[in-house]
Parts: C-alpha cells; sequence; structure tokens
C-alpha cells in the first residue's frame, strides 16, 4: 500500500489521511530498522491461556503480545482486547490443531473499521468508547479508541482474508481431551516466550560447563607458568577454546531471555561449526 507523509505547515486544515498516513509511516520505518538487525521480526512475545476450559473444548486467550509480519504489534496488557474463545468441538474427528492468532487484512481502498454491519469480508478494527484520565490534571474523558478485531482460529481453515501467526499447538491427552501441546515452539520474538526452549538451552548449557570442567581438569602448567595439554592432545585445546568461547554467551542468553532467538541460532550455529572440526561424518553443510 502506497504511504503519502503529510506535510505539517500552518493553516493546514487537519483530516483523518494525515494522522493515518504519518501513523503508516511510523510503522514503515520501525519495521524497516527492525529488518536491518533481523531477518524475521515478528513473532510471539507472551501467549498465556487457561488451561481449565480445555476439557470443555474451549481455548481460552489471558495474555497476548504478538507482532505480526506486517509489524503490527498485540498487546492485550495495554491496548487490545482478547479475542473471544475459540470453540473446539468442531473440530472432534482430529487428534492435532494448530491455533492462531488472526488480524483481518487492511483493506487499502477503506472500510476497515467495523461498523456493525454485515460485511463479505472481516474488518480489521473496532471501536470503543472508554473513559481516560488526563495525566496532567484530575478530570477524565470519554475518548473512541480503536481496538484490532483479533481471534483465535485453526491454521487448517480458510485463513486468506487474514493475518497469522501460530501461537500454541493442542493435541490430545490419554483421556481423549485437549491439552497444550508443550514441546511446540512458535514464531518467536523473544527466547522466554518458550519455556521449552528455555529449558533445552539451560540443559544444553549444563552439559557444557560439565565438559568443560572436566577438560579444564587435564591440563598441565607448563615452564612458562601457563595451563596446556600435551601435544598429543591438541585436540582437547580447541575442543576447550570452543566450549569457553560459546559458554558465556549462552549463559548471558539464559539470564537476560528477552532477547530474539536469532542471536541463540547464530551462537549454536558458531558452536557447532567448531565442534565439526572433530567429526568425520558431518561438514557445516549439516548445520540448519
Amino acid at each position: 500500500m502506497k504511504i503519502y507523509r503529510p506535510l505539517w505547515e500552518d493553516g493546514a486544515f487537519l483530516m483523518p489521511q494525515q494522522f493515518q498516513q504519518q501513523a503508516a509511516w511510523d510503522v514503515h520505518l520501525a519495521d524497516s530498522v527492525a529488518r536491518m538487525g533481523l531477518a524475521h521480526p515478528w513473532g510471539v512475545v507472551a501467549a498465556e491461556f487457561d488451561d481449565s476450559l480445555l476439557p470443555l473444548s474451549r481455548l481460552n486467550a489471558t495474555r497476548l503480545i504478538v507482532r505480526f509480519p506486517d509489524g503490527t504489534l498485540i498487546d492485550t496488557e495495554r491496548a487490545d482486547n482478547l479475542p473471544p474463545v475459540c470453540d473446539l468441538s468442531t473440530v472432534s474427528d482430529r487428534s492435532l490443531v494448530d491455533i492462531v492468532l488472526a488480524l483481518p487484512l487492511l483493506n487499502a481502498n477503506g472500510g476497515n473499521l467495523d461498523d456493525g454491519r454485515e460485511s463479505e469480508r472481516p474488518r480489521r478494527w473496532k471501536s470503543e468508547r472508554v473513559n481516560v484520565q488526563e495525566l496532567a490534571g484530575h478530570e477524565q474523558s470519554e475518548v473512541a479508541v480503536l481496538r484490532h478485531n483479533l481471534t483465535l482460529r485453526m491454521a487448517h481453515q480458510e485463513n486468506a482474508a487474514w493475518l497469522t501467526c501460530p501461537v500454541t499447538r493442542l493435541v490430545r491427552d490419554a483421556q481423549g481431551q485437549w491439552c497444550r501441546d508443550p514441546r511446540f515452539i512458535p514464531p518467536l520474538l523473544t527466547l522466554s516466550a518458550s519455556p521449552s526452549l528455555m529449558t533445552e538451552l539451560a540443559e544444553l548449557l549444563h552439559h557444557l560447563q560439565a565438559r568443560r570442567q572436566r577438560l579444564m581438569s587435564m591440563r598441565r602448567e607448563n615452564n612458562a607458568r601457563l595451563a596446556d595439554f600435551a601435544v598429543a592432545d591438541v585436540s582437547l585445546f580447541w575442543l576447550l577454546n570452543a566450549l569457553n568461547s560459546a559458554e558465556p554467551v549462552l549463559k548471558e542468553l539464559l539470564d537476560m531471555p528477552y532477547r530474539h532467538p536469532e542471536l541463540l541460532y547464530r551462537e549454536l550455529a558458531r558452536l557447532a561449526g567448531s565442534l565439526l572440526t572433530f567429526s568425520l561424518e558431518h561438514n557445516v553443510d549439516a548445520v540448519p
């Protein structure tokens, strides 16, 4: 969609289009900057659900923070309403269902605000009037606010009219009831959005630390009071070097999990490349 940057000048007659175009340009600018540092600057920051309703075939979100591929940020804590409960009774014949957060596509020809009338396509926004506090004073005033028209949909449905982002996967348990798959990892914007990924990272770091400590104990002191290995153990030297280089970075990512998982991938790929030095069966092409 073409964006026209408004010219803010004295005496200009203000119209909704000016603010809409300015907001669209700001979103485009933020997304362009994000893509300079990340290949995929979209995904889940937080996705929490009420598991107690799953036996009743109902999926209810309690907290969602998601950035869509077009740069739209959804935050149900600050600005957005939670989507309606998703009815799972319509998929009684399935044992696995991927759930996506869906946002109607933006129509460049307008008509994106739901006015209560029937429409052939879903509308992107809803309006709502809320009382807003004036921060400098003590008065409250009623303000019309824009809400994203969010829904929880199933990935196998016809979703061509929506932007979608996977948020969870549902599977049947031994009793045939729905439960969330703890192994499912959606597209992520932060490591902390996936408890299973954080658990695997902690376990990997534990194994690396144990192996590093074992190698450290095998060193000896040379005449220059420096630690080294025997000439025959030069491979152990390079293995210890690889582990020493990776551990501080991985530990920092574990301690500060509000980082993009691309940073974790880069470090794991670098570590895997170093370890492939000792492999006769694989080469760097095996790194995904």
